[in-house]
């Protein structure tokens, strides 16, 4: 089981009801859960990232998505459980929150460059041994 956040950028449209809805489309076995930045989605984890590329594909750059470490529900980070106040990683989720109108305009935009990612070689250890004792 692993659980993903579904985050819509703030100046999109879409409403987490709209994704609930085409996520109960695909007519897999979930758990959803609204929250007030999007939604969470949990299950197997073949199934949850299956369902994460077609939410992807469907909604392109309004919504972003990511792991989360606890389960729906968990004690640990339920504010109900926990005494109230902001529950862990809430205020690095804000800073997150309020860059992603400018990462949706980028992407709908396609102002972005593609990287390809070249192999590095690492450093020969014979080579980096001979240079550390020149220097040192």
């Amino acid at each position: 089981m692993i659980t993903r956040m579904f985050v819509i950028a703030d100046n999109s449209s879409l409403t987490p009801q709209t994704v609930v809805n085409y996520i109960v489309s695909l007519g897999k076995t979930l758990n959803i859960k609204d929250t007030c930045y999007g939604i969470m989605v949990e299950g197997d984890g073949d199934v949850v990232e299956n369902v994460t590329l077609k939410v992807r594909d469907k909604f392109n750059g309004d919504i972003f998505s990511k792991h989360r470490a606890y389960p729906i529900g968990d004690e640990r980070r339920c504010r109900a459980t926990r005494g109230g106040g902001a529950r862990p990683g809430y205020y690095f989720l804000i800073q997150e929150y309020k860059m992603l109108p400018f990462i949706s305009k980028v992407l709908k935009e396609k102002r972005f460059k593609k990287i390809d990612k070249k192999k590095v070689k690492p450093v020969d250890v014979d080579l980096l041994k001979k240079v550390i004792k020149e220097k040192v």
